[in-house]
């Protein structure tokens, strides 16, 4: 990852999510895979905030199990 997608994902880009809950055809894959990005540098910075139900959960899902 470069320098400008690193720091685009840390300072989380608020114009672009409002785009996407606007007119989320609108976005290019790269701007859609920032915001993916984005949701799962939150997950890992809120992991101890996260229940353990929750962190469950996303094991699995990571695991390709449905829940």
């Amino acid at each position: 990852m470069n320098d400008k997608k690193l720091i685009e994902t840390i300072w989380n880009d608020m114009v672009l999510r409002r785009r996407f809950d606007n007119n989320p055809y609108s976005l290019s894959c790269d701007e859609l895979e920032l915001l993916r990005n984005q949701e799962k540098f939150d997950d890992i910075v809120n992991w101890d905030n996260t229940s353990t139900h929750e962190k469950l959960l996303n094991n699995l899902t990571m695991a390709g199990y449905k829940h």
